[in-house]
């Protein structure tokens, strides 16, 4: 790595690439955490982003710029994740899209992030200068210390900055929230992107997060609500928005999308300042 002057710093530059998802919401080389309660349908959500990258298509209204998706899940034995692509696919077969299930794969490992770095260079032979997004699914299985541990994490997250840097990756990690906290008065206490479970790295770590929350647990379980709990790069602000799942094809449907919601508070704080 080089030392800029500030002269070569402006002077430099980058090769264009283009947002993964439009908005600040996935750029090239960026890491995104989708964090939420268990059967909330993240790997589900995984999915569907994966194919959506794969094709180019819009992701919820926004657009992206066709890669080669790469999903790594170890949670669900191979046929049942091979029926699920079956039903979702629905006879559609992009060819630059991988799928690969891991029985045992410890990322905070030295052994783990070989295995993972001996995936990677194979996929970068068979599909020279693309574009790869590791969609990881799900975090709690891929650490063999404790998530909520510093140094574990940071071990973790390490080796995966690693990868992100020898593989020119784009990272997404599926990922589940704390339990549900309640202050003195019984209400539910939301801490945002701090409300997924583990060490704050993560947190700081990710570019942007995005909180899953069920919405109907008692009446179908299949209705989210998704929200942009950080979005580090985004241009706006990024709204919250609905969706239902169907079981027959595993495919999402917009139900209801939000306004931006803005802060009063922060507005008058602003105010403020310029003001003075």
């Amino acid at each position: 790595m080089t030392i800029d002057t500030i002269r070569e710093l402006i002077n430099w530059q980058p090769s264009e690439q283009e947002a993964i998802i439009e908005g600040g919401i996935l750029l090239p080389q960026t890491r995104m955490i989708v964090f939420g309660p268990a059967k909330a349908w993240k790997s589900m959500l995984a999915l569907h982003t994966s194919f959506v990258l794969s094709t180019g298509s819009d992701w919820f209204g926004y657009k992206t710029t066709k890669c080669l998706p790469f999903k790594l899940q170890v949670e669900l034995p191979k046929a049942v994740d091979r029926a699920r692509v079956i039903k979702y696919s629905n006879n559609l077969r992009p060819p630059n899209l991988l799928f690969k299930t891991a029985n045992y794969l410890k990322l905070d490992s030295g052994y783990g992030a070989n295995a993972l770095d001996k995936d990677l260079q194979q996929i970068e032979n068979r599909f020279p200068g693309q574009q790869i997004v590791l969609i990881l699914d799900p975090l709690y299985k891929l650490l063999s210390g404790h998530i909520t541990d510093e140094y574990d994490a940071r071990k973790l997250l390490d080796n995966l900055d690693v990868a992100k840097e020898q593989h020119n990756l784009t990272i997404i990690i599926i990922h589940h929230s704390r339990l549900t906290r309640v202050d003195s008065s019984g209400n539910i206490v939301n801490l945002g992107a701090e409300e997924m479970m583990g060490s704050s790295y993560l947190n700081n770590w990710c570019d942007t997060a995005i909180e899953v929350k069920l919405l109907n647990p008692h009446t179908g379980a299949n209705r989210v609500r998704i929200s942009f709990e950080l979005a580090r790069h985004a241009e706006s602000i990024l709204p919250p928005f609905e969706l239902e799942w169907s079981r027959a094809t595993l495919h999402p449907k917009i139900t209801k999308q939000y306004e931006a919601e803005i802060d009063t508070e922060d507005i008058s704080i602003i105010r403020d300042v310029y003001n003075k």
